[in-house]
């Protein structure tokens, strides 16, 4: 018997009850609208999505009773709750730690500015575990609720999910299709200890006894997996089982696979275990029950798709699912929380014991070739009035600070959310101020600034400002895919002139213009697009775009941009049509050309959030260019200042870093 889709049954073929267990009912809805996730504690379930959190009574599981509830939460993706607190994942919005002590009336306790979009969540004890997709996982001390501190990031690869027991963490990697087992037994130095390939991309991950569990989606590892029918397209699904007697290196078992399916957007899978079933989210092929008593023989006993939505022509995507007697809460994304019913399957998740981690005293890093300086929050990024920085210093605002010949704060300004980027352009500094929007403000005397107006997008929240000269324009990032030109002619009465979405990520927006008029914007699935600034009486998408996905960084020079590809970078005009691999690939040196991409005169300068690495390239010649220098540093390094012939870098958590050795990059500077 298979399962009811609507109209979407010719192409989706559902799941045949011969081969995945008997078809399991939905029983009844919570009424909350579309959820994300969802975790069950004692008698109370808790339900995430849309930016709200829930709290339903489930002493009848079968019929949740809505208590309580909290809007304000962002992009909400993942949840878990421990003594009281829930700490939800709100990817580009960090992470909320909210009090549900009072399941009547759940508070906010404090906003976590993660390094990265926070996606997976975990807790041990004092310790927090972010996964930040690309940036790996971070590390965060919690002891105080209140003021949550960063401990360290460790690179695992596009870390999405985290399971932690026992001070090891194991993490679901996506792309690379990995579960990398991390030693956060000191969490101030996490060392990876395994790295173990799965048949698909890495994501939820569970820990029973001496099990790890995995769920996997989109393309298997099978060669090619480029397009549909090949033999790995969308053939990525499934649950992979690991022995873990040695917790550090985790030992393949088995694997058992669901329905080929393959669809971007809305691709997350996750995992549940208990009694002797394991209960697999898996996105629009929807929940999968396997039994387990047999780990080297795991076998389908039941399934369920949720409703059919019209805007996908599919059946709802499963966010995520959490359990009770002889019921499986399971998230529907744009639907609503459905209470599915599995008699004699579904029980409980029961805590797992665990040593957590222990917090040993803080050791601020040092380096030889840097001065560092470290304000509460995270520093996102830096420019110059005069000689003097301006620092996004994350949840600490802005800071206004005198570099040389010492280091000294002069100035502090309260933003409103965190303080994302910030940009100095004749006498008027603009902040993307999170939930702030953008702030605008005029320079007042050595080191003051004086508030002038503000721009904010309703609902969402800015992450970069771009104003490139001569400043009549800001270009902003909107949440994580939307840009807003905002004419900023009247710093008093800024107003949107243009909005462009539905391209994917932003990736970047380049500094400079072609011609004096053209702005190019990366965008992760649509390329690169050109808009012009000056060609009318305001500002227009040209038309113009190179529809390849380049993924990482783009700069402009002269009028090209260069664009980063295959460790290397591509020139491109307005005109370029052809694919990447068609075109001139300009390497640079050894090392591959990572993050993203800043011009300053004949230099330009990479640096990449996600490894630390930054590398200086001379491009007076872009068809030669030649690199100067290239090294890693600890942290997550952003658009790099020069001043003065000195670099300085922002370095997320690290601090404020500033070039003691003269980069060589300035000596090509205009």
């Amino acid at each position: 018997m298979r399962i009811e889709s609507g109209p979407a049954s010719a192409a989706f073929p559902g799941h045949p009850e011969a081969e995945h267990g008997r078809e399991l009912p939905i029983v009844k809805t919570l009424g909350v609208g579309p959820a994300m996730a969802a975790r069950v504690v004692g008698n109370w379930l808790y339900v995430i999505g849309r930016g709200k959190l829930h709290v339903a009574d489930i002493s009848d599981p079968g019929d949740p009773k809505v208590v309580g509830s909290l809007t304000g939460l962002g992009n909400t993706r993942q949840i878990a709750v421990r003594e009281g607190i829930a700490y939800v994942t709100a990817r580009e919005n960090g992470v909320f730690l909210v009090d549900v002590r009072d399941p009547a009336q759940p508070k906010l306790i404090s906003h976590y500015d993660s390094i990265e979009v926070a996606t997976g969540i975990d807790v041990s004890g004092d310790v927090m575990f972010v996964a930040c997709r690309l940036h790996g996982l971070e590390l965060v001390d919690v002891s105080n609720p209140q003021k949550p501190l960063h401990l360290s990031t460790v690179r695992t690869g596009e870390a999405q999910s985290v399971a932690v027991r026992n001070g090891y963490a194991y993490t679901g990697v996506w792309h690379s299709s990995e579960l990398v087992v991390v030693d956060v037994r000191n969490p101030r130095e996490p060392k990876v200890t395994a790295k173990c390939p799965l048949g698909g991309y890495g994501d939820g991950v569970a820990v029973r006894d001496d099990h790890v569990y995995v769920a996997t989606g989109h393309h298997s590892r099978t060669r090619p997996r480029d397009k549909e029918g090949d033999p790995g397209f969308g053939r990525g699904h499934g649950l992979e089982l690991f022995e873990i007697s040695d917790p550090a290196k985790p030992v393949f078992v088995s694997r058992i696979k669901g329905p080929p399916f393959y669809r971007i957007g809305n691709d997350m899978w996750s995992v549940k275990v208990a009694g002797d079933c394991a209960f697999v989210a898996d996105t629009h092929n929807g929940i999968f029950v396997v039994d387990i008593s047999d780990p080297e023989q795991p076998s389908f006993v039941g399934h369920r798709q949720l409703p059919y939505v019209a805007r996908y022509g599919l059946p709802d995507y499963v966010g995520g699912l959490a359990l009770a007697k002889d019921h499986v809460y399971v998230a529907g994304g744009a639907t609503d929380l459905h209470i599915v019913a599995a008699p004699g399957l579904a029980q409980p998740v029961e805590p797992e014991p665990d040593t957590a981690p222990v917090i040993l005293p803080f050791k601020p890093t040092s380096h030889p070739r840097f001065r560092i300086y470290r304000p509460d929050g995270q520093v996102r990024a830096v420019d110059f009035m005069g000689d003097l920085a301006v620092v996004a210093a994350g949840s600490d605002g802005v800071h206004v600070v005198q570099l040389w010949p010492e280091i000294r704060r002069l100035q502090r300004y309260e933003t409103q959310g965190f303080a994302m980027d910030v940009r100095a352009c004749g006498n008027l500094v603009f902040v993307a101020e999170d939930k702030g929007g953008l702030s605008i403000w005029r320079t007042s005397g050595e080191a003051e600034l004086e508030l002038q107006g503000r721009y904010r997008p309703e609902g969402a929240i800015v992450r970069e400002v771009v104003v490139p000269p001569p400043g009549r324009y800001a270009l902003l990032q909107v949440n994580l895919s939307t840009l807003d030109i905002v004419d900023v002619i009247d710093p008093e009465n800024p107003r949107r002139v243009l909005r462009d979405a539905g391209h994917g990520f932003l990736y970047q927006i380049a500094e400079d213009l072609i011609d004096d008029r053209c702005a190019c914007v990366l965008w992760q699935l649509g390329g690169v697009y050109w808009y012009d600034l000056y060609g009318g009486p305001e500002p227009v998408f040209t038309g113009d775009k190179y529809a390849y996905r380049l993924r990482q960084g783009a700069a402009v020079r002269w009028d090209k941009v260069l664009a980063i590809y295959d460790g290397g970078y591509i020139a491109l005009d307005r005109n370029e049509q052809r694919l990447p691999t068609e075109l001139e690939l300009h390497r640079v040196g050894k090392h591959p050309l990572r993050g993203r991409l800043w011009r300053r005169g004949e230099a330009l300068y990479a640096a990449d959030r996600a490894t630390g690495e930054v590398s200086v390239l001379n491009v007076s010649d872009i068809e030669s260019p030649q690199l100067l220098e290239h090294y890693t540093i600890p942290g997550n390094p952003g658009r790099i200042a020069v001043r003065n012939g000195i670099a300085v870098i922002p370095n997320g958590y690290e601090g404020l870093w500033v070039d003691d050795k003269r980069s060589l990059g300035s000596t090509l500077r205009k």
